[in-house]
């Protein structure tokens, strides 16, 4: 209408007049001289800038206010109908000579908060995860699910990508996650359907591990140190310098983590009228240790162009020491027999990372050209020993495999953003990733005569992988009023070639695929919104997946790959409502995938009492969810955060010749909960429920956790002991069955807990900021917690 075309704009950037800086958080207030009443304000954001929209048609002035700094005025700003839009250009406010006092402002941040095609966790409000890792953290995030042997799922899926940093990591996703210290943590992000600048690898999305940093003047640190029953123990460290141009940054981190516990197992196989068995009861230990040393440069070459580097090296070693009583016996039959079976893994090596990047921005707020060349090796190495002993205490079998193999991954990545207007903005990039490695796998079979462990030439093999994806992508962004949308195509080339030396046989694929995005949103009164996307989405399957020769596990399990596997193709849908009132939220979220060529690990019987593992693509499965989560602050010193997810899920399709179709509904409930007592002490207790769910083969059953955390603050918050138990009430247990038409598989699994952890930070100068402002300070949030903010 012709009042709203009236209305004027005013827009500018808020500069340091010393340093010659963009100055954030900086006040600006907008003024009518008729009446001297404020009716307009905003502050200033990364780079200064600043955008004060829908201003009545009048004759103003300006305050820009920061603490620390001169106040500026600005007179004689005239809004007129020919004179709309004003740009300000850059106003440059003077620190100020006098000091002030300081304030200290307590309170805590939000559990959550959305953006259009994200949640953000904050991980400082997770102190039930204190003295673990991101896997601790993702059992109280929405849409993450984390069963009781540390397999992370994405509404549903274990397909799905982690980034550090928004970098790609070497690391599976479970290594990464279980590798990084909850403390060395900002934030999470989950991106259940990413836009077309992501990859599109994974079935339900990316986890983008967001680690701290401080960009505050001087030198900043903090420490941690965490021990806890059951061989757990750990600690890390970082410290920050910056001064003017230049951040550089140091930090390292050690953690072992254990878990003991007890197994049973039942196996039969079926042939014709007889029935062989296998029972099963022992003890296991699983985990492992791991250390990793990060360093980066920051060189800030003037306002515009930004120059970094940073490496992470480090070494992962997962370890299983399981001693298992068997009882084998055939019915009918004269097989009966009692023996002890003794089985020890280890996999692990050492990984480095380095990525170089410039930032290039340009005048206009948003417009920059982003480069990153990153370099990846990964050297792992996997032994597993298995013995079979009878009742004389004789070796009667036993197995060792060994698996190895270097991984050299290369990425290229150019992301170019042009602001068209205020609402609209383009993007687009072009992103290269190119891997190879060799797989090298042996096998020993123990000799009863020579009392040792044979090579056996006929399980020695050598697969050479290579792969190149090279990809293009556009993404437009605009604003029609409330209503917001972004549309993008990513185009995807692929090749890759598999080659097994012993045989000469070879695999390849030489492929285009096409990636379509969509997202729309619609602001609502009382800052309610609606958000709609689509994502077309790709999983790959990974190398071992492929690889078409048997590799002995232990004595009664054997895999063989399938090279003839096709990728998963993913179509996913997702309809979300927000509703913000004061510090309180509540989300709901619906959302249908279907998943085409499911790849599942299917088993049938390749000996008697021997089962074989492969993949197949069996068809198709379909998951349609509803997520909610409401948080809310109860009173002023308790926050709770009420989460749900409801889905059902089919899979569809054929496996050995035969139709199948499998449904389940599954649905999991998180109830967190946070009080707060005094500026210094917080008590976090945390429940979660996960339901049953099936495969294509057989079921788990659900489970049930809950974990309390106590936390205390000393020394101005310089310093804090966090006290924890996971699992409080010993329910961390479950069950899990196979079955096909000759064989069944139940497996019961048990864990020793509780487990009681206590950690202790230390903050270096306590992340304070620079209070001077003068020499190039350039942000005021508190660094590790963000519970209390400092001026």
């Amino acid at each position: 209408n012709n009042s709203e075309l009236s209305k004027g704009n005013l827009t500018g950037f808020v500069f340091d007049s010393n340093v010659k800086k963009p100055l954030e958080y900086a006040t600006i207030s907008l003024i009518n001289l008729e009446n001297n009443k404020v009716v307009n304000g905003t502050i200033s954001d990364e780079s200064g800038y600043f955008n004060l929209k829908k201003i009545e048609p009048g004759t103003y002035k300006i305050e820009v206010t920061f603490i620390g700094y001169e106040k500026k005025i600005i007179d004689e700003i005239k809004i007129t109908p020919k004179t709309r839009k004003i740009e300000l250009g850059q106003v440059m406010i003077s620190p100020a000579s006098e000091s002030i006092e300081e304030v200290v402002v307590s309170a805590d941040r939000p559990t959550m908060t959305y953006k259009i095609d994200k949640k953000v966790i904050n991980v400082s409000q997770q102190h039930t995860s204190a003295s673990g890792t991101a896997v601790e953290i993702l059992e109280n995030v929405p849409s993450v699910t984390v069963d009781i042997e540390g397999n992370v799922s994405l509404r549903g899926s274990q397909s799905f990508t982690v980034l550090i940093d928004n970098k790609p990591t070497v690391l599976d996703p479970s290594d990464a996650l279980s590798q990084i210290p909850a403390s060395a943590i900002e934030n999470i992000e989950i991106i259940t359907n990413p836009s077309a600048k992501y990859d599109p690898d994974g079935t339900s999305g990316i986890v983008n591990i967001i680690t701290k940093k401080n960009k505050m003047q001087g030198t900043n640190g903090v420490v941690n140190l965490n021990a806890g029953m059951y061989d757990r123990y750990g600690g890390d460290f970082l410290i920050n310098y910056r001064k003017e141009k230049f951040n550089v940054y140091v930090g390292a981190d050690l953690n072992t983590r254990n878990m003991y516990g007890s197994r049973e197992t039942e196996s039969r196989t079926y042939n014709n009228d007889t029935t062989s068995y296998i029972l099963s009861d022992g003890d296991f230990n699983r985990g492992g240790s791991s250390y990793s040393l990060r360093g980066g440069v920051d060189y800030n070459i003037n306002a515009f162009n930004t120059l970094s580097f940073e490496a992470r090296y480090g070494e992962r070693t997962g370890i299983s020491d399981n001693e298992t009583q068997y009882h084998e016996y055939v019915l009918p039959g004269l097989i009966d027999e009692f023996y002890t079976s003794k089985e020890e893994s280890d996999r692990g090596g050492d990984y480095l990372s380095l990525n170089l990047s410039y930032t290039r921005k340009f005048n206009k707020k948003g417009h920059e050209l982003y480069a990153l060349v990153n370099y990846s090796k990964r050297d792992f190495d996997s032994e597993s020993t298995n013995r079979l002993i009878d009742e004389n205490n004789n070796i009667v079998s036993g197995q060792k495999s060994i698996e190895s193999g270097p991984r050299q991954p290369l990425r290229f990545q150019l992301d170019y953003t042009l602001p068209l207007n205020e609402n609209n903005k383009f993007e687009a990039g072009y992103q290269s990733r190119m891997a190879n490695n060799t797989e090298v796998s042996k096998l020993y079979v123990f000799n009863n005569v020579t009392d040792e462990f044979e090579f056996d030439q006929d399980y020695f093999h050598t697969s050479n992988f290579s792969r190149s994806i090279h990809s293009l992508y556009s993404t437009y962004q605009g604003e029609l009023g409330n209503f917001g949308y972004q549309g993008g195509i990513r185009g995807e080339y692929t090749y890759r070639d598999i080659t097994i030396e012993e045989t000469g046989d070879n695999y390849n694929i030489d492929r285009w695929d096409i990636f379509p995005t969509v997202h729309l949103s619609y602001n609502l009164p009382k800052e309610n919104q609606l958000m709609a996307s689509y994502t077309r989405r790709i999983d790959r399957p990974r190398g071992w997946y492929l690889e078409p020769f048997l590799t002995w596990s232990d004595a009664y399990n054997v895999r063989s790959g399938n090279p003839g596997l096709d990728p998963e193709y993913i179509d996913s849908y997702e309809l979300s409502y927000l509703n913000k009132f004061g510090r309180n939220s509540f989300s709901f979220e619906a959302y249908y995938r279907v998943t085409n060529n499911k790849i599942e690990r299917v088993r049938s019987v390749y000996d008697e009492n021997v089962f074989l593992s492969t993949f197949e693509n069996v068809g198709k499965d379909y998951a349609l969810g509803i997520e909610t989560m409401l948080g809310l602050d109860v009173q002023k010193w308790w926050h709770v955060d009420l989460m749900g997810n409801l889905y059902d899920y089919r899979v569809e399709g054929q496996l050995g010749g035969r139709d199948f179709s499998e449904s389940s509904f599954n649905w999991n409930i998180r109830f967190n909960n946070i009080l707060r007592f005094g500026n210094n002490s917080r008590l976090q207790f945390n429940a979660m429920y996960n339901s049953p769910t099936i495969s294509a083969q057989g079921e788990r059953s659900d489970f049930f956790m809950t974990s309390l955390a106590y936390k205390h603050d000393f020394m101005k918050k310089a310093f804090s002991a966090t006290l924890q138990v996971r699992d409080v009430f010993g329910t961390m247990k479950h069950s899990s069955t196979y079955s096909g038409d000759d064989f069944y598989s139940y497996s019961y699994f048990e864990p020793k807990t509780p487990f009681v952890s206590l950690t202790l930070t230390y903050r270096i100068n306590n992340y304070r900021p620079d209070r001077r402002r003068g020499n190039g300070g350039e942000d005021m949030q508190d660094f590790d917690e963000g519970e209390g903010v400092e001026f």
